[in-house]
């Protein structure tokens, strides 16, 4: 019998080619197959082989191997204690300190600690510029809590993850268990995407907290540095043993007082204590200034790579043991592009190789000798991980060496930069205007940007000028990599304006934060280069909408109320140019207040927005007005909603659907997604009204318009595309049987909603807290329409998905009071929107709403002071439309011009009379020409109608010829009558 719990269950996806298993843990991928992360158990640090160490002094530096026990940090360390033991079930904390800190060392020694208490302890590693190659079937990861007092989930590099990609993190129901108490340890070097990731908190009632990693305190030789000191040094003098035993190390000093500023970083001490030792066992003098250590470890990778090819180089004479074939300079490019790339498969790997660091071509295979020769100096971390490339280690000397490997520094005498190497960076970030940017370019922006905050020269020889030629790739490099960029304080005005300029102009989760951080920066420049007012209120706009991404509603109310005021002064004055800003900033201000629950402000400013868009300008064109003015109103009606004020509401959305439609004629495909939206809104308004078949339609035109970018290739709104799906398919399970009985619409319901549920499954993945209601809601609706077409397992199967993501349903939404109302005028209201859904389908799907529209226009037709002959018109089309799927449509035509034909002589239009009776007479020609013994009667008298009507007009002629029609088919008819009479 397995121990296992036979409760737990295990899901295996396979993509690609790619298997990753997880026990009790959700797995969360790209569209790609690949995962975003992969979660590991908490493993024990494999000891390393202190030979192999020695031969590279730069390895005894990573964390990876803790060849330096945990030393001081006692009170930092009784926090996180003290953070772990409190009383709330979900607590994150964002660990902050500049890279070398020891943030990585504190968070070990933490999660040792806890997994000795006896924690669940899991590490996330993320996907893009990890290569995350599958675990094998034996290493699936079993993330089962087992009676375990609590979980730690520990983050590395958090700072560097897109902040979807963290929030899909922090929505894994491993976090999310109940009564488990659950701890989320971030680590990162900067602040700036904290503010954002708590926002996406606040859902789940997460407990927040940061902690602040400072500098290690001065003193005198015994303070905490030299106590640091003294343990690094005893720990790697050790790997040096028997030749180098406690008794030398006692005899290594620290090479340089470590009271300065430059020893405040924990990796600092340590690579001064490195330093010290490595000189002594090679009785060489080792620097006496902090600037040098970095030059001094760097030099012995350079004499590491020579003594190897010196080595090997009569291995290579006899052809015999390993060969190291690779020239010191080619292993220097190879290092260079590979800190720039981080580890990749072996293909891309030797396709790098061959572009920047090849051997000369005289070598037979230079790319994989190339490659094998740094995979043996530089082993990947985790062999099943399947990559090579491995970087320098660690991450700070790595982004030293790029800045020194960079001509410009002034430390040439110490360490020569490599004329070769910005020729290199060109070609590993291509940066043509048509070039896309390569996989790796998030990592090596963001480790350009953290080497360049200390070598000034990276900063104005390499990093800007590569910027301003190409701004699009501080954006392509993603966000996190972006925010590293803009901690950099002299990047100049007008670069930051080029890289703003190239962000996505909606808002988008990845981006927010930086751009926040972008447009306050970018902010006192614009007021202080400017003092006209105008230039003031769009900078207010910009930085509304940048807090507003970030969740910052408050400030980007200020900010907002700021521009409004601005441009009421300039409007005051200048009503032509201005009045359009000012709408335009008013319509900010009504969002924000609605998101605020200040709702009669929001009514306010909503109002007055949809007032000054009727305002019309003689400099912008009538299209862009209509426009403004439809989506001014569109949220109008979302804010009288809130107010309970639902007819006006309701004739906002009519009347912005008008607009919309309108400009959807005039100009197809341009408008169709706003059109989308209207449409959408409606069903939900016209459902709550009762009017099911009206909803229905309408959301069966928001679903056509909103998919049909989709259907042609191209990006589509998928947010409101699956409200639209899953509405459609909830109002197709609430409508009776008897009104779908032209339809299998158990079939349309369960199509609908599977694909919202599919769309719902890539957006909660890429921003889950706001988003996982949709999920939910989508798949409810799924479940139940499985359930309608008899396929009970799978809706089984669907409601189980919907317990596991521990869903608790949002508060309701906030309310003022209903507003009654006349129920006459309600009704008509609806009836007139009822009128436009119809209108609209049936144009696109007569044989599916033609029935539907038909008694609505003839009830628009009953009513007092209705445009009659209009009407008419479109009711005859309609039934001409609907001819070849009803036969009886063509009776009802004739009968519609007739009623035409009397509306045109009551209005004294006598000539357009006859033209409406003879369309209906060749309708009654048709008619007896299929069944003439229904329908020849009929037409006889409808001829000898039609000549009163010709000779009411004045036109005898054709009067006489019409009876004269008539006379001879009823002579005709008596005639054939009296033939076939008996004698």
């Amino acid at each position: 019998m397995s121990g296992r719990d036979p409760s737990a269950r295990q899901r295996v996806s396979a993509e690609g080619g790619f298997a990753y298993a997880v026990v009790d843990g959700d797995i969360h991928v790209y569209v790609d197959g690949l995962p975003v992360y992969v979660l590991e158990n908490w493993r024990a640090v494999p000891e390393a082989d202190p030979e192999w160490l020695r031969e590279l002094p730069s390895r005894m530096l990573s964390a990876r191997h803790e060849i330096v026990p945990f030393t001081g940090r006692a009170e930092e360390l009784a926090d996180l204690r003290a953070w772990r033991d409190s009383a709330r079930r979900l607590a994150v904390r964002w660990l902050q300190g500049p890279g070398g800190q020891g943030k990585s060392r504190l968070a070990a020694a933490f999660a040792r600690e806890t997994l000795a208490d006896g924690w669940k302890v899991v590490r996330a590693v993320h996907g893009p510029g990890n290569v995350l190659a599958p675990p094998t079937a034996d290493e699936s990861v079993d993330l089962r809590t087992d009676g375990a007092p609590g979980l730690l989930l520990v983050v590395d590099y958090a700072d560097h993850w897109p902040l979807p990609h963290l929030t899909w993190l922090l929505s894994n129901r491993l976090l999310h268990r109940p009564a488990l108490p659950t701890r989320v340890l971030m680590l990162a070097r900067s602040s700036d995407m904290w503010p954002a990731v708590q926002a996406t908190l606040s859902d789940v009632q997460a407990a927040t907290s940061t902690q602040l990693l400072g500098p290690l305190p001065g003193g005198d030789g015994d303070g905490l540095r030299a106590e640091m000191f003294r343990a690094a040094r005893d720990a790697f003098a050790a790997v040096h043993e028997p030749e180098h035993g406690p008794a030398f190390a006692a005899r290594v000093l620290p090479p340089m007082p470590l009271e300065d500023d430059d020893f405040g970083l924990t990796l600092s001490v340590h690579m001064a204590a490195l330093v010290a030792v490595d000189a002594q066992v090679r009785g060489e003098v080792p620097p006496t200034d902090a600037a040098f250590l970095v030059t001094y470890l760097l030099n012995r990778e350079r004499a590491h790579w020579a003594r190897l090819h010196t080595q090997d180089a009569g291995r290579r004479s006899a052809a015999v043991g390993r060969v190291w074939a690779t020239a010191p300079e080619v292993m220097n490019r190879t290092v260079f592009a590979a800190t720039l790339t981080g580890p990749l498969p072996r293909q891309t790997a030797l396709d790098v190789v061959s572009q920047v660091a090849a051997n000369g071509p005289a070598v037979t295979h230079p790319a994989e000798r190339t490659v094998a020769d740094h995979t043996v100096c530089y082993p990947p971390a985790d062999p099943h991980r399947g990559t090579v490339f491995e970087p320098l280690l660690p991450d700070r000397l790595a982004e030293d060496f790029l800045a020194l490997t960079l001509p410009g520094h002034t430390a040439e005498t110490a360490y020569p930069s490599a004329p070769w190497a910005p020729a290199v960076l060109g070609a590993l970030l291509p940066h043509g205007l048509d070039e896309r940017p390569a996989p790796w370019a998030p990592r090596a922006l963001t480790f350009l940007a953290a080497s360049a905050a200390r070598w000034p020269h990276l900063r104005h020889g390499h990093l800007y000028p590569l910027l301003r030629q190409a701004p699009w790739l501080a954006v392509a490099a993603g966000g996190p990599a972006l925010s590293t960029l803009l901690a950099l304080d002299d990047i100049d005005p007008e670069l930051l304006e080029d890289i703003k300029a190239k962000l996505p102009r909606h808002e988008s989760a990845e981006f927010d934060p930086p751009r926040t951080v972008l447009v306050e920066r970018l902010f006192p420049h614009w007021t202080a280069t400017s003092d006209t007012p105008d230039r003031h209120a769009a900078a207010y706009e910009s930085l509304a909408f940048a807090l507003t991404g970030t969740g910052r509603l408050p400030e980007a109310l200020a900010a907002t109320e700021k521009a409004v005021a601005l441009y009421e002064t300039l409007a005051a004055r200048h009503p032509e140019v201005f009045t359009p800003d000012l709408a335009r900033a008013l319509h900010s201000l009504c969002g924000l207040l609605n998101h605020l629950d200040r709702l009669p402000e929001a009514e306010e400013a909503g109002r007055r927005a949809v007032e000054l868009r009727r305002r019309p300008t003689r400099i912008h064109h009538p299209d862009d007005q209509r426009y403004w003015l439809s989506d001014a109103l569109a949220s109008h009606a979302a804010v009288l909603r809130q107010c309970g004020r639902d007819m006006e509401a309701l004739r906002a959305q009519t009347e912005a659907l008008e607009l919309v439609t309108e400009l959807v004629h005039e100009h197809p495909g341009a408008y169709e997604d706003t059109l989308g939206l209207q449409f959408l809104n409606l069903g939900v308004t016209l459902m709550a009204a009762l009017r099911e078949p009206a909803a229905l339609a309408a959301t069966h035109a928001a679903v056509l318009l909103l998919d049909r970018k989709t259907r042609k290739g191209l990006p589509a709104r998928e947010g409101p595309l699956s409200t639209a799906l899953t509405n459609l398919a909830r109002f197709l399970l609430r409508m009776s049987p008897e009104m779908l009985s032209e339809v299998d619409w158990r079939r349309w319901a369960v199509g609908a909603s599977a694909r919202a549920v599919d769309i719902n499954r890539r957006r909660a993945k890429a921003n889950p807290f706001p988003l996982t209601d949709d999920l939910v809601q989508s798949l409810r609706v799924h479940a139940a329409a499985l359930e309608a077409a008899g396929r009970h397992s799978a809706a089984r199967t669907v409601r189980d998905e919907v317990d596991q993501l521990a869903y608790k349903p949002p508060a309701t939404n906030r309310h003022l009071p209903y507003v009654e109302y006349d129920r006459r005028e309600w009704a008509e209201v609806v009836d007139a929107v009822e009128l436009a859904v119809f209108r609209h389908m049936a144009r696109h799907d007569t044989r599916g709403y033609g029935a539907h529209l038909l008694p609505r226009l003839e009830t628009a037709l009953q009513r007092e002071g209705a445009a009659e002959i209009p009407l008419l018109e479109e009711i005859a089309d309609l039934h001409r439309r609907m001819i070849p799927y009803d036969r009886r449509q063509r009776y009802w035509l004739s009968n519609t011009y007739v009623l035409l034909s009397l509306a045109h002589g009551q209005a004294d239009r006598r000539l357009e009379a006859v033209g409406a009776f003879e369309r209906a007479v060749e309708v009654d020609r048709q008619l007896a020409a299929s069944d003439p013994g229904q329908y020849r009667d009929h037409l006889i008298d409808r001829l000898y109608m039609l000549a009163t009507c010709q000779k009411a007009a004045g036109l005898r002629h054709e009067a006489r010829a019409s009876r004269r029609e008539a006379r001879r088919l009823r002579w005709g008819l008596r005639r054939r009558t009296a033939m076939l009479s008996p004698r």
